[in-house]
């Protein structure tokens, strides 16, 4: 069990955030960031003496300078970083403008390398550790989500980099590919993934499954679901995952 940490915890109003942040405050310091000022206010409320807040839009990495700053100034010790904070795009790529594009990727990738660079010498000083949170659309690619997948596949190879890198200083990195999650204005993106009999989890049970697997020392965490399956033809027979998905993007 993860006790009597300073935490960052990103995308922290929301879905698999939010409740990390609800579990971890019962023994840490949680230093929340997310965009919806009102909804930190009310998570700061939840537990005053552990949580702290930091209103930010990770997709202005011109802004992450200041909180970053605020952050160092408050807590100079850092144990772990969850870079939880994502959106998605679900739509044709010809008809995904540039501006999405752009947006999608300060807040998937950019972001997390910022952070993660802003933060690590403090990570490595306290032994501690860095939680990065992807999806199974980071190991396959589903049609309508091509943004949001290659978001994903690079924040796998930037985790498993990272990992490898730094594996002699001590600290852990994770990588969490959760499946589809239910999360307040992700309901569009949901609905499409009906159409692939995409299975969609609550969030505070993906939230205790990371950290059970943490506690357990598993750096992959992986659904214990039907997907392994899928992950597995994926790797050896991809063109049956080809064939299967393209039957259901006719339906939509």
């Amino acid at each position: 069990m993860i006790q009597g940490k300073n935490i960052i915890i990103t995308g922290a109003t929301s879905g698999i955030g939010l409740e990390l942040v609800q579990i971890l405050a019962q023994h840490n310091n949680i230093l929340a960031i997310g965009r919806d000022e009102k909804k930190l206010a009310d998570l700061k409320r939840i537990n005053s003496d552990h949580i702290h807040t930091f209103v930010a839009d990770l997709s202005d990495i011109s802004a992450l300078d200041m909180i970053v700053k605020k952050i160092l100034i408050k807590f100079n010790h850092i144990d772990a970083l969850f870079n939880n904070a994502g959106i998605s795009i679900a739509k044709k790529f010809l008809d995904t403008e540039q501006d999405e594009i752009n947006h999608l990727f300060k807040t998937n990738v950019l972001s997390v390398f910022y952070l993660t660079r802003a933060f690590l010498e403090k990570i490595i000083e306290s032994k501690g550790m860095i939680v990065n949170i992807g999806s199974l659309f980071g190991d396959i690619a589903h049609p309508l989500f091509s943004i949001y997948s290659s978001s994903k596949f690079a924040i796998k190879g930037f985790t498993d980099s990272l990992r490898r890198e730094y594996l002699h200083t001590g600290i852990k990195i994770f990588y969490v590919a959760p499946r589809a999650t239910k999360t307040p204005g992700l309901e569009k993106t949901m609905n499409i993934g009906k159409y692939f009999k995409m299975n969609i989890d609550e969030p505070r049970a993906v939230a205790e499954y990371i950290l059970y697997s943490i506690d357990k020392g598993i750096y992959r965490i992986y659904p214990k679901t039907i997907e392994r399956i899928f992950l597995f033809v994926q790797k050896f027979f991809p063109s049956l995952i080809d064939e299967n998905l393209n039957k259901r993007i006719s339906r939509i």
